[in-house]
């Protein structure tokens, strides 16, 4: 092909013909831009290929973090459950449930006769970790901007942004007041997992005064733990459902 072009230009010019060489010669100029033109979106196209079909599969990836994250939800809040449970009695047979605002009986009650050592529920705090390791792939690789579903990052960025919100509140909120449990609970010779029947934890309830308000603050704190953790589940089911839909 190169030695028949290079012969047309030489016929050209040999005949004379310079005005007519010039012209051929942008001609073929102009191809080869064109080729080259071709060739990049050709190579761009490709590559964009090759990024979505890596963010497709990172998605996928989200779609099982995601899901891990859930059932670790479901766990905290069932250790959540179990606490408010016991604290609720405690306060309710020292009088403390109408001051603070509860109900005289809330739903699963009947569990807390199958508790054998109530005394080790309420120093065993469950906090939410998460899990993003794909998440920070995503950002780190600078993949996580090349996806073309704004609704979808945005959901991703504010899941993710709830997870952190929730975390705080956990570790200053949640994880101070345990703490200070445990402590008094030692303070008044009981250890955070040593056995302890409701009955016990009753009369010290009833006999020291900052056991008694710690207990009332954890209630709250649990239930809001409680609450925070079902919508940021709403959350991630409903971010699940939108990723399958983009990778459909």
């Amino acid at each position: 092909m190169i030695k028949f072009f290079r012969k047309i230009r030489q016929n050209l010019l040999s005949e004379g013909k310079t005005g007519k060489y010039l012209k051929y010669a942008i001609g073929e100029i102009v191809l080869v831009i064109v080729g080259i033109i071709i060739a990049l979106q050709i190579n761009n196209w490709n590559q964009d290929r090759l990024t979505q079909n890596r963010i497709e599969s990172r998605l996928m990836n989200l779609i099982g973090d995601v899901e891990n994250e859930v059932e670790e939800m479901d766990e905290v809040k069932e250790s959540a459950k179990l606490r408010i449970i016991i604290i609720h009695e405690i306060l309710k047979r020292n009088d403390k449930i109408k001051s603070i605002g509860w109900p005289d009986s809330i739903p699963g009650k009947e569990a807390i006769d199958t508790i054998r050592n109530p005394n080790r529920i309420l120093s065993a705090l469950s906090t939410f970790d998460g899990n993003r390791p794909t998440y920070n792939e995503l950002i780190n690789s600078g993949e996580f901007y090349t996806i073309r579903n704004e609704t979808l990052k945005r959901k991703i960025q504010n899941y993710y942004g709830s997870i952190d919100e929730l975390r705080d509140a956990e570790r200053w909120n949640n994880q101070e007041t345990s703490l200070k449990i445990r402590s008094t609970k030692e303070r008044l010779g009981i250890g955070a997992f040593s056995k302890a029947t409701l009955d016990e934890l009753v009369e010290l309830a009833k006999n020291d005064k900052q056991f008694g308000a710690e207990l009332e603050t954890e209630i709250n704190l649990d239930f809001t733990q409680n609450r925070n953790l079902e919508a940021l589940k709403q959350e991630a089911l409903n971010l699940i459902k939108t990723i399958k839909s983009e990778i459909k």
